[in-house]
C-alpha cells in the first residue's frame, strides 16, 4: 500500500496509542502532554514545508508518517517494557515502528526510508553516505523538528514560565551567564556539542545556532516571521561574543530569505 492510503489507518493507531496510554494510571500527564503536543506541530510543520515544495500526496504523506512517529520514543515509561533498552528515543520509535502492523503494510523501500528519516532526525549532523531522495526527507524532519522545538522555548523564555524542556534532562546550570569556549566554537564556524554545554543560557544559544543547520527558504521565513531567534537573544545576558553570534544569525537568515 501507497504512504497516502496507510496515513489515516497510522493516524488512527496512533490516537489508539495515546488514549491507552491515558488510561494507565501511572502515566505522567506533563511528558505525555508535551510529547503529544510536539508530534503534532511537528506534523503540522511537515506538512507546511513539503507543501510549500509542491510534493505529490504520497510525498507529503511519507513525510507525515515520519513526523508521527519520530518521537513516539519519547513515551518509552509508558510503552511496554521492551522498549525501555533503547537509550536514544528515535532508536525506541524506529522499534515501535517495526512492530507495527499498519506501517509494515508499506513497501520495503519506503519503510526503509522513513526508518532513516527518524534515524536521523536528532543527529548532529546528516548522514554522510546516503541516497539524495532519503537525505531529502531527513532534512525535512529536521526542518520541521527545530521549528516546533524553537516555538516551544520562545513560549518558555517569553512567559519567564520554566526552563527549555531540554535543560532538565541535561542538569544545566541555573547560571546566568554564556560559557565563552562554547560561544567561540560557534563564531569559528564549528558545531557544537551538546556535552559542550555548561548552563541554560548556553542551551539557549546552541538552539540559535540550529539556524546554520536549516535547509529550505520556507524553513527561514517561518523562522523570521515567528521571531524565535530575537526572542532567544533577548532572554540572553548580552556581551560581545553573544552579539556577534547573533549579528551572524541574522545575516544567515537574510541572505537565505
Amino acid at each position: 500500500m501507497t504512504p497516502r492510503e496507510l496515513l489515516d489507518p497510522l493516524r488512527i493507531g496512533f490516537n489508539d496509542l495515546i488514549t491507552n496510554i491515558k488510561l494507565d494510571p501511572d502515566h505522567s500527564d506533563i511528558i505525555l502532554t508535551r510529547t503529544i503536543d510536539h508530534i503534532n506541530n511537528v506534523v503540522e510543520n511537515s506538512r507546511i514545508l513539503a507543501s510549500s515544495l509542491e510534493l505529490n500526496s504520497n510525498e507529503i504523506a511519507m513525510a507525515e508518517i515520519a513526523a508521527l512517529f519520530h518521537d513516539i520514543g519519547r513515551l518509552t515509561d509508558l510503552l511496554p517494557d521492551s522498549y525501555a533498552k533503547y537509550s536514544n528515543h528515535a532508536d525506541a520509535s524506529i522499534e515501535y515502528l517495526k512492530l507495527n502492523a499498519d506501517f509494515l503494510q508499506l513497501d520495503i523501500k519506503t519503510q526503509e526510508i522513513i526508518i532513516q528519516i527518524i534515524r536521523n532526525h536528532n543527529k548532529p549532523e546528516l548522514p554522510k553516505k546516503e541516497n539524495e531522495n532519503v537525505l531529502f526527507y531527513i532534512k525535512l524532519l529536521r526542518d520541521a523538528d527545530k521549528l516546533e522545538v524553537w516555538r516551544e522555548t520562545s513560549n518558555f523564555l517569553i512567559r519567564k514560565s520554566g526552563k527549555p524542556n531540554m535543560s532538565i534532562d541535561l542538569a544545566l546550570s541555573d547560571k546566568a551567564v554564556v560559557t565563552p569556549a562554547f560561544c567561540k566554537i560557534i563564531i569559528d564556524g564549528g558545531i557544537p556539542d551538546k556535552k559542550d554545554l555548561v548552563t541554560i543560557n548556553d542551551l539557549v544559544i546552541f538552539q540559535m545556532a540550529w539556524v546554520f543547520d536549516l535547509n529550505f527558504k520556507k524553513s527561514f521565513q517561518i523562522v523570521n516571521q515567528k521571531q524565535y531567534i530575537r526572542h532567544l537573544y533577548e532572554s540572553l545576558p548580552k556581551n560581545d561574543n553573544v552579539i556577534e553570534i547573533y549579528r551572524m544569525i541574522r545575516i544567515y537568515i537574510e541572505n537565505r530569505i
